[in-house]
Parts: C-alpha cells; structure tokens; sequence
C-alpha cells in the first residue's frame, strides 16, 4: 500500500517518468521515486536535473500542496553516482550544475516536502533531507555524509544546517568522519520525524499524515509553513561556496593530486 493510493487526493492519477525518475500525481499529491535500485538509487546528473524539474513543476502548479519523496528496492538513495560526476567534471559541482539546481529547487519550494525513507539515504540525498518539512524512517534505515572520505566537500548547505541544528562538534563527528547515523539516532538528533518498524508501516504512516495534510486548509497550511523556513539566502551562499570547494577538490583528483 504506497501513500498515493492511501489518500483521498481528488483528480485522476497521472504517471510520468524521465529515465530512473517517476512521478505520479494524484490530485493534490504529487509522489516523486527514485527508481534505480540495481544501483542503490544513486543518482547521475540526468537524474538530478530530472528531480529538479519535477520538483519545479509541482511547486509552480497551485493544485499541488504536497510532495513526497521516496526510492525503489532497497534504498532511498545512496548518494550521487562518482563515477557520472567525474564523466563531466566541468560542470558536474558548480552552481548551475544539476546537483545545484536540485538542491536548490528542495530549499526554494513553497509546497510541503515529506520524505519516505527506507534503506540508506546518503550524501546528497541526506543533506536534502535537511530542507524537508517531515522524513518518515524505517528501523533499518540510516543516514550517512561520506563526502569527506570521497574526497569532496559536502553540499546541500549541509555545513551550514547540521552545526545550526546539532552544534559544530556533533555536526564534525558526522561530517569530518562520516559516521553512519542509525534512524533511531537521527530521530533523537532531530534529522528525522519518525521511525516506523518497516516499509509497510512506512507506508502506512506516511499515508495517515498525507491526509491529514491534505485535509488542512490550503491558505494556513502554506502561511504556516513559510514561516516555519528560514530565508534561504545564506543556505544558498553556503551552497555556492561548497560546489566551489568540492570543484576545486575533484580538479585536484584529475591532476593526480591529494584530495
């Protein structure tokens, strides 16, 4: 039972899909899935652009008053795939970048953003979910920022948020040494809503808030959350200021240098 079956949404359901990206709306529900699971569901630049043109496209439709997010098989989402940055290296962590724009559709959108994590969610996908209203975990799940073992700074404004929210020794223990974040960790530390005991209860759970969300007056609902957010300048400044670094960390790779 998956979340846009679950709810009572209005209008037909409509099902689009740009390579390993799928989106299905429902009415007022939009329900974006990674859906590269013999990968792990990492995510190529193709994909990235394709995220943030979804996620553009609910956000600019009036109808549209919630997203969710989740992944195919057995992981929401593992990072981005190196091996495709690197094939374009270029263009691949600048601030136009499709990594770029993904994060920054994320931190610019005006429609409540609810995750549904199940397996790892790690890199990019985890300092995303940094910008959600509401990330639904099961038990096995976790949370990892493995960018400095990868050679690369991390981005999503993940160096801004995670000291703002755990102060700066807790947010270096997850990010200098990339430690693996169980979901019951990450719901203490305040990185995750609720953890649930497996995919079905993910689905379950998720569903029940949808319609509550979705019942909610429209007006108040968007008011409430927009006050809720911070502005988003200084996420935004950090953002550049990480794609310059980890450019300039992936240029000294391809030199042969020392990340």
């Amino acid at each position: 039972m998956t979340p846009d079956r679950c709810v009572r949404t209005g209008g037909p359901p409509v099902t689009k899909s740009t390579g390993a990206i799928r989106v299905d709306r429902t009415g007022a529900l939009v329900r974006i899935t990674i859906d590269r699971p013999e990968a792990g569901n990492a995510l190529t630049l193709a994909m990235y652009r394709a995220l943030a043109d979804a996620l553009a496209e609910a956000d600019a439709d009036p109808g549209v008053r919630v997203v969710v997010l989740t992944g195919a098989g057995e992981d929401f989402c593992s990072g981005s795939d190196l091996d495709d940055l690197a094939a374009d290296q270029g263009t691949a962590l600048g601030l136009r970048s499709p990594l770029a724009e993904f994060h920054k559709a994320v931190l610019r959108s005006d429609t409540v953003l609810v995750a549904a994590v199940d397996g790892a969610a790690a890199g990019s996908a985890a300092t995303a979910l940094l910008h959600f209203d509401l990330v639904y975990a099961t038990r096995r799940s976790h949370l990892k920022y493995p960018f400095v073992a990868q050679g690369l700074a991390p981005d999503g404004a993940g160096t801004l948020l995670l000291p703002q929210r755990l102060g700066p020794q807790r947010a270096a223990q997850l990010l200098l040494l990339g430690e693996r974040v169980s979901a019951a960790q990450a719901a203490r530390l305040g990185l995750v809503t609720e953890v649930v005991e497996d995919r079905e209860h993910l689905h379950t759970r998720v569903a029940e808030q949808l319609t509550t969300l979705l019942a909610a007056p429209a007006a108040a609902l968007g008011a409430t959350r927009a006050l809720l957010r911070p502005a988003d300048r200084e996420a935004v400044l950090q953002m550049a200021a990480e794609g310059a670094t980890s450019a300039r960390l992936f240029a000294s790779v391809a030199r042969g240098g020392r990340a």
